[in-house]
């Protein structure tokens, strides 16, 4: 039996104990107040500078007046602070505790290179960037301010050397395109993949307003999900443009890969950030739209210029080479024409506010956030709605342990009009309708009147069509950190990707029936999107002498489910506005695909000094899209920096001279988009056969040996600074394949084979070029700041195989004869064409009518050869970023070269007799038939779509200080596409009726046009 006198003296010794190393370590570790002030070598202070205790996370960031304080609890006389900032080089610096207190004043030094900047290459990986071999292009949060967008992506454009980032819709949340390094894949996606806090996630382009659409098998016109996101909670993008971000996301990472960080709290006292703007966007430029009071034949004939006269009307009679005729009208007629772009188009006026608290101890920290943000279109009755609300928490559970999460929602709404890859948009109700019709006529029951046959009247798309969608989406994040020893840390991310769509489309019916739709038309639409991503890593640091090591071991999970209901219903009466109501309802469909992704890497860094570092890794992937015995590939990877500013020679280079360093990496990359959860399987389609359910083969046929398409790539370069790192040059040429024949084509197949086509690894292409990159510091003291950035970036893309004799058309509705043809770069333009002369001009007959190539007088077929290229020869963009003591001026020009644009929407005002050319044939200045001569060239059609705009400009002012607890407040004046310089025949030159199409590109056919932002903010921080 124990005794309890004996058993109580043992607890009060063993707490006696306890108590005493307690005690004991609170005389070990004592709280430290750290202070101090920040400067430029010019003498001036620097806000923002990060300052912590060299490996915690413990510290603070200096205020407006270069300060900074924070206190720790800390064991030892003696600390290391670091000192880092975007644009300066980490400074470590030694300080002695005194009376509980401790301060370092420290003088930062210019790294106009960024090397000591830490950027993100995985879901928990950071590394600095002097020890990368490839390419890491970053965007802070500085740089999403002041860009006149609420659009993430589109914030980004001009500012990541080797992206080429276009608008492909003037929507008020439109669609934007993202190609790095050009396009390698056909079946696929070609957009990068999107990284948020360690999470994946979706920017998928989802079309559920206009189930209509038909024609555009290969499009994806839309709003692509990058815009649920809030630009005010980034902090920072780092961005892997190429096949070297394989060592972390392998299987997924062809079209490189963008990592997003967003805000999060730091320790210190409370922060709150408040911002509001008015927004106000207009047509940049109208189109000619001739209101010359003239047409041929009567004032009711359809397309006069190029159609049939009436009957005993006087005519000509014009052959065109391939063989039509007509007997076109020659007498005039006076009618009355009007500019519907004034009907069209508004102002559209929008507002963005946000508001943000941060703070937290050195064991708690927190940020939340909220915006709200509505912008109107320029086309009437369009807008985007967004809500979002953020949150996140960092906590230190102890030394070793540390857990956060967080999780954004958003919630958004748009008014939309049908896209224009159809008769009845706003756009192409304007281009394809003669405008001799007054079309706010009204008949005796408030209805508008009809304008041509089989066009419906513009003012009906704004008035009686509606579309709607409807977007609710939550990312969320689990993020726990162990450090159980010095150098070894565990990390776990879970991240949740969840978000629904619901379209709704509804086009009443017309008084008018025979325009599209005019019985009357409703859809609706409801796709469910989730992902789920489980990342496991564990890494090592260690330090040998002059040596280093960084071992990285890691595994990653994703689940993903998405799932689609669509209804469709036509022929509906008055007053009827839902499916239900319809007289002829479509088949519904249900679409449902799943599927999972795997993979496990291996990743080692090895580090001379801070000369050399060689990175060695590889990653196995699988995905259940592919049969088993093709399913798990190996992407591995390696790369070399080598700092030659750290050697002993460089001493004796001077000042002029600040550094170099050379890279160069090779990576094996691959892309999962090519091939649907379930291609791999031939299927059956259900039918009905005399009532009775029945099923057909699926005419497009599986492939049980079907392969991930695979990406190698080649990039080498040399990072250089200048004149005490004022001047900052980097260089980087690539080689980018497809290796193995893995690029999947959909391979048209004999009927011998028992279906139609079947995707197949039969392709390769290639995507050769280099980027320039330059920032400089021509001018910094006290007063005055000047910061130069500027980017040049020539691609060359080339499909060297596709495995069809004859060129692959691709099906638009806009007609651009875009194909995939072996030896030319991917959606070249592919048709017919005029004869030339010498001198290279268009050869005309004895009328001066254009003469289109045919292969004889007897067969008469028009010849066809390539006639144009949608993809750019150079990338370029200028920027400047002036500050004059509290005024900052900031300017961005960016845009592409050497690209064509193929104009439907040029030809089509022609033809109905409202363009310019059309004008000048009604006049007399051009011959009769002139028109009717061109109008099926195709080559007529393209046009070169170069550009260079005016992407930003701003005008900030920081306000003196009313009251003691506003730390700042800033007003600005920005404004975003405010000039294009370009030659186009069109409202704009950036544009594409596929959207993120990977291979359609460069197609103008009724798409809305880019809007001019003008934008007045207030900051302001308490």
């Amino acid at each position: 039996m124990t005794n309890p006198i004996s058993y109580q003296q043992r607890r009060w010794k063993t707490f006696s104990l306890f108590l005493f190393f307690q005690l004991t370590a609170c005389v070990l570790m004592a709280q430290v107040r750290f202070s101090g002030k920040v400067t430029a070598p010019d003498g001036s202070t620097v806000p923002g500078i990060t300052v912590q205790l060299r490996n915690t996370a413990t510290g603070a960031t200096t205020d407006a007046n270069g300060q900074y304080s924070f206190t720790a609890n800390v064991q030892g006389q003696t600390q290391v602070l670091e000192f880092s900032g975007i644009g300066f080089k980490t400074i470590n610096k030694t300080v002695t505790v005194s009376g509980g207190a401790a301060s370092a004043d420290v003088v930062m030094e210019e790294d106009v290179l960024k090397m000591d900047e830490v950027v993100v290459i995985g879901s928990s990986l950071r590394q600095s960037r002097k020890q990368l071999g490839n390419t890491v292009n970053s965007v802070d949060a500085k740089q999403l301010q002041n860009t006149g967008s609420g659009n993430l992506s589109a914030s980004l454009q001009g500012k990541v050397p080797g992206a080429q980032i276009s608008q492909t819709s003037g929507d008020p949340a439109g669609g934007i395109s993202i190609r790095m390094r050009g396009t390698s894949t056909i079946m696929g996606s070609a957009e990068p993949l999107y990284v948020v806090d360690g999470v994946v996630i979706s920017n998928a382009t989802t079309n559920v307003t206009n189930l209509n659409v038909l024609g555009n098998p290969r499009a994806e016109f839309g709003t692509n999900r990058l815009a649920d996101i809030n630009p005010n909670d980034i902090e920072k993008i780092d961005v892997i443009p190429g096949a070297s971000a394989s060592a972390i996301y392998g299987a997924r990472a062809s079209n490189g890969v963008v990592l997003i960080t967003t805000k999060s709290g730091k320790a210190g006292q409370i922060k709150v950030d408040v911002g509001t703007s008015i927004i106000m966007n207009e047509l940049r430029k109208k189109v000619y739209i001739s209101k010359y009071g003239k047409q041929f034949g009567s004032a009711t004939l359809r397309l006069g210029n190029i159609s049939d006269a009436p009957t005993g009307l006087p005519f000509t009679t014009y052959v065109r080479p391939d063989g039509q005729t007509r007997k076109l009208a020659t007498d005039l007629v006076d009618v009355t024409r009007y500019d519907y772009q004034d009907e069209i188009f508004q102002r559209g006026i929008g507002t963005d506010n946000y508001v943000s608290m941060s703070g937290g101890s050195e064991k708690t920290k927190y940020y939340f956030s909220g915006g709200y943000y509505k912008n109107e279109g320029i086309v009437k009755n369009t807008d985007f709605r967004r809500f979002n609300v953020k949150a996140r928490v960092d906590q230190e559970i102890t030394k070793w342990l540390s857990v956060s999460g967080g999780v954004a929602y958003t919630n958004s709404f748009s008014n939309e009009k049908p896209n224009g890859n159809v008769f009845w948009s706003p756009i192409n109700s304007i281009n394809i309708t003669n405008n001799i019709f007054n079309i706010r006529e009204r008949d005796s029951y408030g209805n508008l009147k009809a304008v041509e046959p089989t066009r419906v009247n513009p003012l009906s798309v704004i008035e009686d069509m509606s579309l709607t969608q409807s977007v609710s989406r939550t990312i969320s994040d689990l993020q726990v950190k162990i450090r159980p020893v010095k150098g070894l840390s565990i990390d776990y991310i879970l991240g949740v990707d969840n978000f629904g769509q619901e379209g709704l489309n509804f086009i009443q019916r017309y008084p008018y029936i025979s325009a599209q739709e005019g019985t009357g038309y409703a859809s609706a639409a409801n796709v469910n999107t989730f992902l789920i991503n489980n990342d496991f890593n564990v890494g090592y640091q260690g330090k040998f002498g002059d040596f280093s090591s960084q071992t990285t071991v890691g595994f990653n999970h994703q689940y993903q489910k998405i799932t689609g209901q669509y209804n469709q219903g036509r022929d509906m009466l008055p007053g009827i506005t839902t499916i239900m109501g319809a007289a002829t309802k479509l088949d519904p469909r249900y679409t449902y695909d799943q599927r999972q992704v795997y993979g496990a890497f291996l990743q080692e860094t090895f580090g001379y000094k801070n000369i050399a570092f060689l990175t060695l890794a590889a990653r196995i992937d699988g995905s259940t899209s592919f049969p088993e015995d093709t399913r798990n590939y190996w992407y591995p990877k390696a790369s070399l920096a080598w700092n030659l500013n750290e050697m002993d020679f460089w001493q004796n280079m001077g000042s002029w001279f600040s550094s170099a360093r050379l890279r160069g990496s090779w990576g094996l990359a691959g892309n999962l988009s090519g091939i649907g959860s379930y291609d791999r399987f031939t299927s059956y389609l259900s039918a009905s056969l005399n009532g009775t359910a029945t099923f057909n083969l699926n005419p497009a046929l599986g492939n049980p040996n079907v392969e991930p398409e695979r990406a190698s790539e080649m990039e080498g370069g040399v990072d250089l600074s200048f004149l005490k790192n004022r001047l900052g040059v980097v260089f980087t040429v690539y080689n980018k394949k497809i290796v193995g024949s893995s690029l999947l084509v959909e391979r048209t197949l004999a009927p011998s084979s028992g279906g139609t086509s079947r995707v197949e690894n039969v392709g390769n292409l290639t995507n050769k070029g280099w980027e320039l990159g330059i920032t400089a510091t021509p001018v910094t003291n006290k007063n005055f700041t000047w910061n130069l950035t500027a980017s040049v970036n020539r691609n060359k893309n080339l499909v060297t195989s596709s495995s069809q004799v004859t060129p692959i058309t691709l099906v638009n509705a806009a007609g651009s004869p875009s194909v995939i043809l072996a030896g030319e770069p991917i959606g070249v333009f592919y048709g017919n064409y005029f004869e030339r002369d010498e001198n290279g001009k268009w050869k005309v007959d004895g009328q001066g009518r254009p003469i289109a190539a045919i292969n004889n007088s007897t067969q008469k077929v028009l010849l066809r050869k390539v006639i144009g290229n949608p993809n750019p020869d150079w990338i370029v963009s200028f920027g400047n970023a002036l500050q004059y003591k509290k005024l900052s001026f900031n300017f961005l020009f960016d845009g592409a070269l050497g690209q064509d644009v193929f104009n439907a929407d040029r030809r089509t005002r022609q033809g109905v007799g409202i363009g310019d050319i059309s004008e000048k044939e009604i006049k007399g200045e051009l011959p009769r038939g002139y028109i009717f001569s061109v109008y099926n060239t195709e080559e007529y059609r393209v046009e070169d779509g170069s550009y260079i705009k005016l992407r930003e400009v701003s005008l900030s002012y920081e306000l003196p200080s009313l009251a003691r607890f506003i730390r700042s407040m800033t007003v600005s004046l920005t404004g975003r596409n405010l000039v294009s310089f370009d030659s186009y025949d069109g409202y704009d030159p950036e544009t594409n009726a596929g959207g993120n199409s990977a291979v359609l590109r460069g197609i103008d056919f009724g798409n809305v046009p880019i809007p001019r932002t003008y934008q007045l903010s207030l900051r302001a921080s308490f």
